[in-house]
């Protein structure tokens, strides 16, 4: 039994001791990593904004495939998008949304909008009340260059189905 027991307490030793080791190991790189972001910070900010800037000079034009009016049938409600513009550093266009006699609810809303490239659209604004509204949803369209339907799923869960119905008459940026 006495060699037994010594055999044991020599191998928990090792078995201590590597996984100290891998421990230690692990430390120190996290250790390595922290340092490595701390120096490099500074640049980061300064590549996102180069990137930025690149990215507004190659798309200063308008985006105006979902300009128009949608409407959720369902829901009674009807949702008027403008063309998505770069103004300086920040792209969006015109939103508002309004429900008709059979909607649940009078909410109305008006703001802007933007398109995220995971597919969703934020939204800015503030509700018939004057109070602030901003929200996430998911969107989906059947045809990305020239949309008919657009499904949108917001965080709550809550979802519509626009079909577009009319764009402004003066845009010459969607024809038909």
């Amino acid at each position: 039994m006495g060699h037994a027991t010594a055999y044991r307490s020599r191998h928990l030793g090792r078995g201590f001791s590597y996984l100290m080791a891998v421990g230690m190991t692990a430390l120190l790189i996290v250790a390595w990593k922290t340092v490595f972001d701390y120096r490099n910070d500074p640049f980061k900010g300064a590549l996102a904004d180069a990137r930025t800037a690149t990215y507004f000079a190659a798309h200063s034009g308008s985006f105006c495939a979902l300009e128009g009016v949608w409407y959720d049938w369902e829901q009674d409600e009807t949702i008027t998008l403008g063309c998505l513009e770069v103004k300086g550093n920040i792209r969006e266009g015109s939103y508002s949304s309004a429900r008709g006699p059979r909607a649940t609810s009078n909410f109305s809303m008006s703001g802007t909008y933007d398109l995220d490239s995971d597919g969703s659209m934020k939204v800015i604004g503030k509700d018939q009340m004057g109070k602030p509204v901003r929200f996430i949803a998911l969107i989906s369209v059947e045809n990305p260059e020239y949309p008919t339907q657009l499904i949108a799923i917001a965080k709550e869960g809550e979802s519509g189905f626009y079909i577009w119905k009319d764009w402004p008459p003066q845009s010459k940026n969607r024809l038909d």
